[in-house]
């Protein structure tokens, strides 16, 4: 947190330093130098942060340009839904089948909790299955076997099936499972309220 500070502390000294080279009507020698110094520190400053910033923030996984987060508490889908865009993500849309055996392979390594985990798919409009970060239709898909069959016709949530070896499935969306957020890489800043949230209770 100190660190923070002092690093907004030098970004304010620097843009005040612009200020008053500004406010000359001529840039001399003298002028351009210290603008030339100014410009040197921005750099290594935003070196710096480069450096320290990761990349995904404490508790979400990496894969490629996404950062995942499995939880390790159980919500309904909608429930799942929204945690996940508090936490300035949404349920994961998985698009291809690298990113499918990523997850797969993650949640049997024991490195996360070996349990159910809600994604974003769902067929509010029966049969019609798609995304809910951008209600995009589901172009890879991997059910299991005779999935999805809309059970007692309540079945419009989908699902990593534990009993299944992962694959895909459809369940009623007021189940208590597991959930994957996902967010684009670099999106490691949480929300202003969550924010404050943390810094209070932390």
């Amino acid at each position: 947190m100190q660190k923070v500070i002092k690093s907004e502390s030098l970004l304010l000294l620097i843009f005040c330093c612009i200020l008053v080279v500004k406010s000359e009507t001529c840039l001399g020698t003298q002028e351009k130098a210290i603008l030339s110094g100014i410009k040197s520190s921005i750099k290594k400053l935003e070196e710096k942060l480069t450096e320290k910033s990761p990349r995904c923030r404490a508790g979400w996984k990496e894969f490629k340009d996404h950062c995942y987060f499995f939880s390790t508490d159980k919500k309904t889908w909608k429930e799942a839904e929204v945690e996940c865009r508090n936490l300035g993500g949404y349920l994961t849309q998985v698009t291809d089948s690298t990113e499918n055996s990523w997850i797969v392979a993650l949640i049997k390594s024991k490195k996360v909790i070996q349990q159910n985990y809600w994604m974003g798919a769902n067929d509010f409009k029966e049969g019609d299955w798609r995304w809910v970060n951008d209600l995009s239709k589901l172009h890879f898909t991997s059910w299991q076997s005779s999935q999805p069959d809309n059970a007692g016709g309540k079945e419009d949530c989908g699902h990593f099936w534990q009993g299944h070896n992962y694959q895909w499935n459809d369940a009623p969306c007021n189940l208590t499972f597991a959930f994957i957020c996902e967010s684009p890489l670099g999106s490691n800043c949480l929300p202003y309220s969550r924010l404050i949230k943390s810094a209070v209770s932390g």
